[in-house]
This record gives C-alpha cells, sequence and structure tokens, in this order.
C-alpha cells in the first residue's frame, strides 16, 4: 500500500517595522494672578497695580532646549471705546468702570491684541525638562470716575504662541478681574469763613454765609451737620444754619451747598476800641 504524501507550499509573512518621527513633546501654559483692585472716587491720582503673568513649559528629552514665544491679552468679555477693558456689574455707564493693561509700567506699553504689543522671548530649558518665563504687567483706572459702589468684574483672555517643532501651538488661558468700587464722600470744595460786619445797636439783622461742596458715590446717603448752631462773638449772639439739613444722595458730582449765618439786631457788643474783631472755630461733618 502506498503512502501519500501531499506536498504543502509554506506561506511566509514577512514583517517589517518602519521608524515614525517621535512628536515633539513640547506643552506651554501661562497662568496670570488675578487682578484684585479697590478704587476710592476721592483719589486725585489713578489707581495702579502690579501683577504677574508665568509661562510654564515642559519638554520631551529630544525636543529642542529653547522655545521662542509670544503673550498677548484681549480687551475682556466687555471691550469699551478706544479698546479699553471694562469691568461690569449691571448695565448703564454707572455700572461700568474702565482700566487697562500695560507691559512697561502703568500706562505706558499697553499689552493687549496685536504684535506691537505682545510679550515676547524665548523659553530656555538648558538641561531640564522644565523651564518657566515671568513677565510683571500693570494695571490702571482713571482717577475721579463717577460709578456705583460695588465690585465690577472681567475676564481676560491672553493668547500663548510657542513653537513646539512641528510647528505653533496657540493656547488660550484667561485671568480674573475685580474692582471693589468703595463707598466715599468728601468735601470737594471746603466751606470758607462767615464773616459778619456788624455795627452796634444796628437795626437790622447782619447776614453772612460760605459755600461749600459735597461729592459722594453714586446712591450714597449722607447727612451733614454743625458742631453748634449758636454762638457768641464780642458778646454778640449770633446762630448758624445749614441750606439742606436733611438727607441727601450722592449723585457722583459734587453738590452744592451753604451755610447761612445771623446776628439779630440791637445787640450792643464789647469793643473797647473803634473797630474790634474776634473768631471762633466752627466744624462741619459729613456722615455716610
Amino acid at each position: 500500500m502506498n503512502s501519500f504524501n501531499p506536498w504543502r507550499p509554506a506561506a511566509a509573512l514577512g514583517l517589517s517595522l518602519l521608524g515614525a518621527p517621535a512628536m515633539a513633546a513640547l506643552v506651554c501654559n501661562a497662568t496670570a494672578t488675578p487682578v484684585q483692585m479697590v478704587y476710592f472716587e476721592n483719589d486725585p491720582n489713578p489707581t495702579d497695580g502690579a501683577w504677574t503673568v508665568t509661562i510654564n513649559c515642559s519638554r520631551g528629552p529630544a525636543d529642542p532646549t529653547t522655545s521662542a514665544y509670544t503673550l498677548r491679552a484681549d480687551d475682556g468679555f466687555n471691550p469699551g471705546a478706544g479698546s479699553t477693558n471694562q469691568a461690569v456689574n449691571g448695565t448703564g455707564t454707572a455700572n461700568q468702570i474702565a482700566y487697562d493693561l500695560f507691559r512697561i509700567a502703568p500706562g505706558n506699553g499697553v499689552w493687549g491684541y496685536t504684535n506691537a504689543t505682545d510679550f515676547a522671548g524665548t523659553v530656555n530649558f538648558g538641561t531640564s525638562l522644565t523651564a518657566s518665563v515671568s513677565h510683571v504687567f500693570y494695571s490702571r483706572i482713571a482717577a475721579g470716575l463717577n460709578k456705583n459702589a460695588k465690585v465690577f468684574t472681567d475676564t481676560v483672555t491672553m493668547r500663548l504662541r510657542y513653537d513646539n517643532g512641528p510647528g505653533n501651538v496657540d493656547v488660550f488661558p484667561t485671568f480674573p478681574v475685580s474692582i471693589n468700587n468703595q463707598s466715599v464722600c468728601l468735601l470737594s470744595t471746603p466751606p470758607g469763613n462767615v464773616v459778619f460786619n456788624y455795627t452796634s445797636f444796628q437795626p437790622a439783622p447782619s447776614t453772612a454765609s460760605t459755600a461749600y461742596a459735597v461729592r459722594c458715590t453714586i446712591g450714597e446717603t449722607y447727612t451733614m451737620a454743625l458742631d453748634a448752631t449758636t454762638g457768641t462773638l464780642l458778646n454778640l449772639n449770633y446762630s448758624l444754619a445749614l441750606s439742606n439739613p436733611g438727607g441727601q444722595t450722592g449723585t457722583g458730582f459734587p453738590q452744592n451747598f451753604t451755610i447761612n449765618g445771623t446776628m439779630a439786631a440791637g445787640q450792643a457788643g464789647t469793643c473797647g476800641a473803634g473797630t474790634c474783631s474776634s473768631t471762633v472755630q466752627r466744624t462741619l461733618t459729613v456722615t455716610y
């Protein structure tokens, strides 16, 4: 009996491994300290602040040891006229407060969203796999704004662009802005002197007055009072009264008032010379 041995073809499978180029592992991001400002409308100077933004990067062992970058900032969620930033809390101009950001100093070197207003530089790793670069940026609010007493907020978006080898990469981190507008009142025009000119036994009262102005934050209620409304000078009795003794509400602008004085007729007074003078200090208090 013959055995049958069939011929079986062998299939050969050849595998080849192709080398793929390693992708760059460079990753960067930026973090800014929150901008938190306290604003006083009675301060005659701008309100300035200094803050820090840091670029943090990491790389793989095969990645380059340097990377160029640019970092810019937009005008926030509520840009105003003239490309200024605005923090808001409600609608209407009394609920919007403008501010600006700068790269060099308050009021110098706008930090904006153009090539000319970018932070720019190079991240240098050396032999490390991580590196960081920090920049100081500045904020400014103009003096003398008339706004409601409240906290205004905004969010600024940055664009960090860096070179990761194959091409540029953009990331868009944000940072918050808050402005606490404090309620204040001040004597924008202090009162002058109330000067009586009086002749002994004169038949008519002598009157005198002085003007002053109070400026208070919009919506702030306040009252005014004198430490005394009557007194005596050279044995001559006088009285003082405020033109608006009741409660007032601030408008953000100076509000004008007067202190009115009266010296009654027919008083003799005391004077050992042809002309005499005397002075006493009174205190005006504004309470808010």
